[in-house]
């Protein structure tokens, strides 16, 4: 039932990313009736959208029993019942976070990310208070739409007092706006679609070519690797209503230097995540997995599809950034366009290595890699150059060279380390990640940041030191 509700969440069709950039495009623009209509506007899309895939739960609960015939006839009432509640959470969901767009816009993150923690905390205690009642479904179902309610609420109140002039009412159903909002929210939706596509049609191929079985050796490698990136992007996420503002308020300059600053930080930590598991993938692999079941073979499969993964996402810690600042410009054509491209030579290589090469599990991985390398490590940060007058050469030697010369030596530095003292236990393996990460520590402060950083880095660890 989750997973029919989640899939009827595709007709938010990227608006929800769209109003907020749109919010943040008027601010910078001081431009309150364009705030105002955005927001306005995106409530009347989300009406009109929630109330069609309320028709579609209500019609997919009276045919679940004809679709689904191995579920048990007690369970047809109930998912009649609760799928079109599932739907309403989905709009409450919506709305809220129509109205956290409004707080990230303010760059009031400290806000948003409170509310999200009582959210979840409000979620949890709801969901454990209907499990000991034995609510079953009823009581789940309660408890999300619980916590979005709740989202929506603080979402509202907060935003209010931070857009003093924030409003919800009417709906606006302005052709225009609207346009405006699908304009943009169409190409960030197939560009999320398309990278989906990289991760999950790599599992396909494993699964279809090589063996179902083969499939829990890619995840195990894949995993981590995977759920770094949301990390990653949450950098450039933070930076992006700053740069979007600066964007609407022809500060060109102003982008330069923040586009800069989020490369230095997300090379700072993506750097020393990414290279770390590439050598330290097979000690984590084999302290972790290896048992009756998982073999040495398996490990050693899992660690390179690991390695190899963890290689392919050292471009995006350039490629976000760059992303969202196109993003910000408006060229998120361009970028649904590259990851549509990347997507699909990704499969082609896969396939490629896996069924001529012979490459197996790697083969896969490798795949995705060299899909990154051809499409995106290079079209983007030229294409951004050209179109925000960035000089290339200087982000080749600010940026790029920096960042190379670094991964160079702290990769040096864990080769030694991995290859002068054994790692048998999880004490062995925890010593030598934070020697690696103390080293790497000095040399991103040295060779990434910049003189300014360090001084401001500086001057807030001493007047923290001496309170």
């Amino acid at each position: 039932m989750s997973v029919l509700a989640g899939y009827m969440g595709v007709f938010d069709i990227g608006v929800r990313s769209s109003v907020g950039r749109h919010v943040a495009l008027y601010l910078g623009k001081k431009d309150r009736v364009g705030v105002d209509e955005t927001i306005r506007a995106g409530f009347g899309i989300f009406t009109l959208t929630g109330g069609l895939i309320l028709a579609v739960g209500i019609l997919l609960g009276w045919l679940f029993p004809f679709l689904f015939k191995g579920i048990d006839p007690e369970h047809y009432s109930t998912v009649r019942f609760l799928l079109p509640l599932m739907v309403v959470n989905i709009w409450l969901s919506a709305i809220a976070a129509i109205y956290a767009s409004v707080l990230t816009a303010y760059d009031r993150f400290d806000i948003a990310r409170t509310i999200d923690f009582f959210v979840l905390l409000v979620r949890t205690v709801a969901t454990v208070y209907a499990l000991h009642k034995g609510w079953g479904l009823w009581g789940l179902v309660g408890a999300i739409i619980l916590g979005n309610f709740f989202a929506l609420i603080a979402n509202r109140i907060f935003g209010g007092k931070i857009h003093s002039r924030l409003r919800s009412f009417p709906f606006l159903f302005s052709r225009s706006r609207m346009k405006e909002l699908f304009g943009y929210g169409v190409y960030s939706f197939i560009s999320s679609v398309a990278f989906r596509v990289i991760g999950q049609s790599d599992l396909l191929i494993v699964g279809a070519v090589l063996s179902v079985a083969a499939v829990r050796e890619y995840s195990v490698g894949a995993m981590l690797v995977y759920y770094s990136t949301p990390f990653v992007s949450m950098i450039s996420a933070t930076f992006f209503p700053s740069v979007q503002r600066k964007v609407a308020s022809d500060s060109m300059d102003n982008v330069q230097q923040l586009l800069y600053k989020q490369l230095k930080i997300s090379m700072c930590f993506g750097l020393v995540a990414y290279i770390g598991l590439t050598f330290y993938a097979q000690s984590f692999i084999r302290l972790w997995m290896f048992q009756d079941g998982f073999d040495m073979g398996a490990v050693v499969e899992a660690a390179s599809v690991m390695s190899i993964l963890s290689i392919s996402k050292l471009p995006s810690l350039y490629l976000i950034p760059c992303q969202g600042v196109l993003n910000a410009m408006g060229y998120a054509r361009f970028n649904a366009i590259r990851a549509i491209s990347e997507a699909i030579v990704n499969i082609f290589f896969s396939l490629f290595f896996v069924m001529f090469w012979g490459w197996g599990l790697a083969g896969v991985a490798a795949g995705t890699l060299v899909a990154r390398l051809l499409i995106a490590s290079v079209s983007v940060p030229v294409f951004l150059c050209l179109k925000a007058n960035i000089s290339f050469k200087y982000f080749i030697t600010s940026v790029i060279v920096p960042g190379f010369l670094s991964a160079g030596l702290f990769s040096s530095i864990c080769f030694v380390l991995t290859n002068t003292w054994s790692i048998s236990t999880w004490m062995d393996f925890a010593f030598q990640v934070f020697s690696a990460i103390a080293a790497w520590c000095v040399i991103s402060f040295y060779l990434l940041l910049t003189i300014d950083m360090r001084l401001e880095f500086k001057k807030v660890f001493f007047k923290k030191t001496l309170k």
